[in-house]
């Protein structure tokens, strides 16, 4: 699972660094099967084709259930917390949450595994 999660990672931050001015959201989730969702808004505006990668890179991850949607947020039913990391470079900025969910995590677990990731956690 944690190289599903780290390709996707990955090809979020390098789309995230090009384009204009606007606030655009985009979710992948798989909340229901791996107990997971995450979020991520730039203020950069992405092309179709990057968009289309973020996709790619979210149903081709190896993630069961894995569905991406954009201009939505990760479900709040069954979330036991958000974990929060800002990713601030020249030009952009990206927000990136991670949704977990039960009864796959708790909020005790859900808080360690964001504290190993340098994250700011939030409850429920």
């Amino acid at each position: 699972m944690r190289r599903g999660l780290g390709v996707l990672a990955g090809v979020v931050m390098g789309v995230a660094a090009a384009g204009c001015s606007s606030n655009n959201t985009y979710t992948c989730n798989f909340s229901t099967t791996v107990g997971l969702c995450y979020e991520w808004s730039t203020s950069s505006s992405l092309s179709s084709s990057e968009v289309t990668a973020l996709q790619e890179a979210c149903t081709g991850s190896g993630l069961a259930g894995a569905s991406f949607t954009t201009g939505g947020s990760c479900p709040s039913t069954n979330r036991v917390g958000l974990c929060t990391l800002n990713f601030p470079a020249s030009g952009y900025s990206v927000t990136y949450q991670w949704a977990y969910y039960s009864p796959t995590f708790t909020a005790a677990n859900g808080q360690t595994a964001c504290a190993a990731e340098g994250g700011t956690w939030t409850a429920g």
